[in-house]
């Protein structure tokens, strides 16, 4: 089981792995290049969109890239090496304190997909960040939004909860609780899927606290949004068509999922896409709403990562997705 955990965790954060749409012979596409995190389930619209053809609809070829860093694909579109990057939204407003600004034209993933998981019978289910007191919590290493998420949590609107975080590199957590080097590990999908299936339980999820948050999102650098409003309009259009799909034919959705990480069970893959469709992780649309972002924004000025506002009209353009025009 541990071989198979770490076996899948590489493929999620691998860096440096590639990925082309086929092309239809012939045809004439506009091709674009997508900086990823890293091969993250999390993703699926964008698999889905990739997989069903969708961007070759709408006359582009798409070349995935993965860059291991939130940070690291951001530099990928600021330098023109990738034209859209999928990662943290707010690296957007990051970069633009450095003079280095960028444009979100679309969302990727919405609310906080994590949930915190436990081995543990002692462990009682939280209702409220109150009842995690007490308790170890594996997190990724700071600066990560796992880590941020944790601390707001703990923190508590000013009534701190006695926890204590436990930083551990990703793809470590798991171990972390089956060594008892933590009672409660948060983490994303497949991972909990996995856990839950190896006889964990979900003991809390920090959505039910933060509700909508800008998560990950499509983001383009300034010239390019200057220069090629076209194309992202096309690649927006085969975002939000892919949604769609997901929403109204699931079953296509999870033969997909089972195709880009067939490491995974099926059973793993239908309940990991469940979970992601029926919390709101995987959005209707690619829609990315100010109050969403807001929350984002706010997190990362409290683990200092932004001093200014990080202005939503700044860095942020939902006209694309206004516009969306589905086959």
């Amino acid at each position: 089981m541990q071989k198979l955990i770490t076996t899948i965790l590489v493929a999620l954060a691998l860096a440096g792995c590639t990925k082309t749409e086929p092309q239809a012979p012939e045809a004439k596409l506009t091709p674009i290049t997508i900086a990823q995190f890293g091969h993250v389930f999390l993703y699926m619209p964008l698999y889905v969109a990739v997989d069903k053809g969708f961007f070759k609809d709408e006359g582009l070829n798409v070349n995935l890239v993965s860059t291991g860093g939130d940070e690291k694909t951001f530099a990928a579109v600021s330098s023109g090496s990738a034209q859209f990057g999928v990662s943290d939204p707010t690296f957007a407003a990051i970069a633009r304190e450095r003079g280095q600004g960028g444009k979100v034209v679309a969302g990727v993933v919405r609310g906080v997909p994590f949930w915190m998981i436990s081995f543990k019978d002692g462990v009682k289910t939280a209702k409220s960040p109150t009842d995690l007191a007490g308790q170890r919590i594996a997190t990724y290493t700071a600066p990560s939004t796992s880590y941020a998420v944790v601390k707001k949590l703990l923190q508590n609107n000013g009534h701190p909860v006695k926890a204590k975080i436990v930083e551990g590199s990703f793809g470590s957590l798991l171990a972390m609780l089956k060594a008892e080097q933590a009672d409660i590990a948060q983490e994303i999908e497949p991972v909990v899927s996995i856990a839950t299936n190896d006889g964990a339980r979900i003991v809390y999820s920090p959505a039910a606290e933060l509700g909508d948050f800008a998560f990950t999102g499509m983001t383009v650098s300034d010239d390019y949004h200057r220069e090629h409003p076209e194309v992202i309009q096309h690649a927006v259009n085969a975002l939000a068509r892919a949604m769609t799909y997901i929403k109204d034919d699931f079953d296509g959705a999870v033969a997909v999922a089972q195709k880009e990480f067939p490491e995974l069970s099926p059973a793993i893959v239908r309940s990991a896409l469940t979970r992601l469709k029926e919390q709101g992780t995987i959005p209707p649309s690619p829609m990315l709403e100010e109050k969403a972002w807001k929350k984002a924004i706010a997190l990362r000025k409290e683990i200092g990562d932004i001093q200014g506002a990080g202005n939503y009209a700044e860095n942020v353009d939902m006209k694309f997705v206004q516009q969306v025009k589905q086959k």
